[in-house]
């Protein structure tokens, strides 16, 4: 499975996309990390979204992502 992920420090949201993720179909649910995103054909998950991740997720895991592309869409 292909795992494609960001950090914003400065706004401390992680962003983790999974196989299948298309921004134009998704849809998102809000949980209580964030939001959970489902592929609208089929409800499967593939993405999440964590808000306040510094706090929710390990530090090692945040260091490893990069910071998401300038004028990146969420």
């Amino acid at each position: 499975m292909k795992i494609d992920g960001h950090y914003d420090p400065q706004a401390d949201v992680a962003w983790l996309r999974f196989d299948g993720y298309d921004p134009s179909s998704v849809i998102a649910e809000e949980t209580e990390f964030g939001l959970r995103e489902l592929s609208a054909a089929d409800h499967r998950l593939v993405g999440l979204e964590y808000w306040r991740a510094s706090e929710r997720l390990p530090a090692g895991l945040l260091e490893m992502l990069p910071a998401p592309p300038v004028g990146a869409a969420r």
